[in-house]
Order: C-alpha cells, then structure tokens, then sequence
C-alpha cells in the first residue's frame, strides 16, 4: 500500500509513446530496434537490439525511444519486460509497439519512474487493469492511471541515485560471478586433461600421451565408466504431489548447473521413498530430459540425508578408485557431455541415456585418490568463491527490494531522510 504520501498518477509523471514512426518515414532509415524479446527484469541486451530498416522492419517496429525514456512491457506485464534508455545509442532507437515508451516530463527523473516499475503496488495495480488470459496485456491509457506516491524532484533524485546504486552494485557482483565461472570452466578444462604434478602445478604438454580420450598423464587410468561405478540406481517411481508431512522428490528440474536446485520441489509419502533419499556424496545423473538438459548430473555435499529422487534421475555409486567429487566434475564437464549424448535415444519430446550405455563412456582417471583430491579442492575453492559472491548479491537484491518498497510505498519519508542527513 501506499502509505503517509499523497498519491498522483502515473500520467503526472509522464507522457506515453509521444512519438511514432509514420508511414511517410524513408525506407533506408537505419534504427535499432528493441522488441520484448531483448529486454529482461529492467535490464536491455543491446546484442538483441537488431539494425534494421524501416523498409525491412517488422509492423510493430513503431515506437521512437529518446535518451532517458523508459520502456514498460504491455504485454504480459507480470514478467518485468521493462527497461530504460540511459544513454544516446549509436543509431536512433525505436522499440515495439508491444511496449508503451514513456517519456517523464519536465523535473520528473526518468531513474525514478524506472524503479516505480518494479514496485509490488505499482504491479498489483498493473494486475487490475490487466485484459486476456492466454496473454494479458494492459492498455496506455490504463497504464496512465496507475497511482504512486507524489513525491518532489529532490525526493525523486534521492530515491533513484540509492536504488542505482545498488543496480550497479549487482551489476559488478555479476560480472564478478561470471568471471570466476569462466575461470572455473577453463580450471576444469586444464585440470581434467592434465591433472596435477607432484608440486602442485598442471601437468606439461610433454608429460603427457596421447589416449583414447586424448593427451593424458601416462599413470592415468582409461578404462570403461563401469569400472569405476560399480552399480546405477533408479529413484522412485511414484505420482508425487503436495502431501504434508511427506519426504520431497528430487526431479530432473532440479539439477541446475551442476547442482540441486531445491525451490520447485514434489513430494511423496515417507515411509515409501526413505530409501531413496541422497547422503553425502551421492551422484545423480539426469538420465531423462531434452536433449540440453540431458547428462547433467549433481553432488549432495551435506552431512544430512537430503530429499529423494525421481526415477529421472539414478544415483551412480563408485568403487573405491573413483571418488564420487571427481565423478561429478567429469560428468558436467563440456566434452564428457558431448560424447555421453551419443548414448542418447529418442522418445516422447525427451530424450533417455540408459545408465548401462553411460557406463560404456571412457574416462580417465587419475591413478591416486590423492591427486583426484587435489585437483577436486583446486575447483572447489573457485566454486566456494562462487557462491561467496552469489550470496553477496542475494544481499543486495533482497536490500534493494525492502529500499524500493520502503521508499517509494511512503513507509520511509524521503523528506525526513533528506532533512537528517543535512
């Protein structure tokens, strides 16, 4: 709700789509042109924003978007599709006409209006005025009469520099993130080729022979999976619902990036699936899925017992040559994933890598438990980096929603603020 501030509507703040390309436009007029597709949760791919000609552009390609517009998503609102245009392009921008390009008058902060967008009011409201149901969709002059707080230009100002910043301090945590997460690929790609010397460093190119599986240390075994996984094991099989008091249900949704993603998870009663709940160090692989997501495969790394497991999904157990930490590396690792999907084989939309063909895959592993150590702790100590970093944005995405509620709702008096840091 908002609260203690005096409310004006959106169209106070700003015009919507005030200018549009006409058919009297010449037909070798270049633009970039930015449909729903390119922009995401107030973030737009300029990669997506295509060059084209109005001679060649698509019907919708109508609205012309000036520096410090922003962008609304009329369409299917409820998705964040809004964005705004910070910074003079290199060619004139125009967007769809799936959105509705609102200009902020004059004194008004156009940083502000952006950050409105995503303020849970301003989308409860949105949600009312909202028509269709495969794809709803609101209309501009609806949209103008959505309320917000009246607030003055300073006020804005304030508002906006605080919730940018923190924009930009997710910004930086991501790049950081994805840095580390190609640092880790390349780690990976070094480690799982060359292992790791008696001093610690990789292995040279001259230490090592050429195998089945390409350049490896001489030491190194190459031998067939089923040598070193010694069985498979299917997950239940069971109808899984919402049952309270029941044991949740790993599924292949569940495996994201090498490991358990526990927000979407289905259940099945207790005493029918306890023996299939995962234990530390446990190797599911994903036998059952598209053919993107097929062969991923994730490691429990808790002490407890964890939730069960789909028949999806089979747990993989090593003999005592291959440590279950080195196991998951291999799977998830790029040319393992190539060559185990030749073991896949077509069925209803999925596609299924039966865990006895998977077993066939050659693997080359290092001859000693404690160099398959030293190359799992090597990667886990950028994985724990990682994940430092990935909680530090949670932080700073969950204090940027509480600011923006705060704020911009009236539970904090920007006033007030303002005033006592004077």
């Amino acid at each position: 709700m908002l609260e203690n501030l005096a409310t004006t509507s959106l169209s106070q703040y700003c015009d919507a789509n005030v200018q549009s390309l006409g058919r009297e436009t010449p037909s070798d007029f270049q633009f970039r042109y930015i449909d729903l597709s390119s922009v995401n949760q107030g973030s737009i791919d300029w990669q997506k924003a295509r060059v084209l000609t109005f001679a060649g552009s698509p019907s919708r390609a109508r609205r012309v978007v000036k520096p410090g517009d922003v962008l609304f998503s009329t369409v299917r609102p409820s998705l964040m599709g809004h964005g705004m245009v910070r910074a003079t392009a290199d060619l004139p921008v125009i967007a769809s006409t799936g959105f509705a390009v609102l200009s902020p008058k004059d004194g008004v902060d156009g940083r502000f209006l952006f950050h409105a967008l995503f303020l849970d009011e301003f989308k409860r409201q949105v949600t009312q005025f909202e028509v269709g149901s495969n794809y709803p969709a609101i209309n501009e002059s609806d949209l103008l009469r959505v309320k917000l707080a009246a607030l003055d230009g300073p006020s804005q100002l304030f508002i906006a520099d605080v919730l940018d910043a923190l924009d930009d301090a997710i910004i930086e945590t991501d790049a950081l993130i994805e840095k580390l997460r190609t640092i880790r690929v390349g780690l990976i790609d070094e480690l799982l080729a060359r292992g790791v010397s008696d001093d610690g460093s990789p292995r040279v190119s001259s230490a090592l022979i050429e195998t089945d599986v390409g350049p490896r240390p001489p030491a190194w075994k190459i031998e067939n999976l089923g040598r070193f996984v010694i069985s498979a094991e299917y997950g239940t099989n069971l109808s899984l619902g919402d049952i309270i008091g029941g044991i949740p249900v790993l599924r292949m949704n569940n495996i994201q990036d090498g490991e358990f993603d526990l927000s979407d998870l289905k259940y099945a009663p207790a005493h029918a699936v306890e023996r299939f709940r995962v234990q530390r160090n446990d190797v599911l692989f994903n036998r059952t899925n598209s053919w993107e997501h097929v062969g991923k495969a994730a490691i429990w790394r808790h002490d407890e017992p964890g939730p069960a497991f789909a028949s999806y999904l089979v747990r993989l157990h090593c003999g005592d040559e291959l440590l279950p930490e080195f196991l998951h590396l291999w799977l998830n690792w790029a040319p393992v994933q190539r060559a185990i999907r030749q073991f896949a084989t077509p069925g209803v939309q999925q596609v299924n890598i039966n865990p006895t063909n998977l077993r066939r895959a050659l693997i080359a592993v290092p001859d000693t438990l404690d160099e398959q150590r030293a190359i799992i702790e090597r990667v886990s100590g950028v994985s724990a980096a990682i994940e430092d970093h990935r909680r530090e944005r949670a932080k700073l995405a969950a204090l940027r929603e509480g600011l923006r509620d705060d704020l911009l709702s009236g539970r904090k008096l920007v006033a007030a603020i303002l005033e006592a840091a004077e």
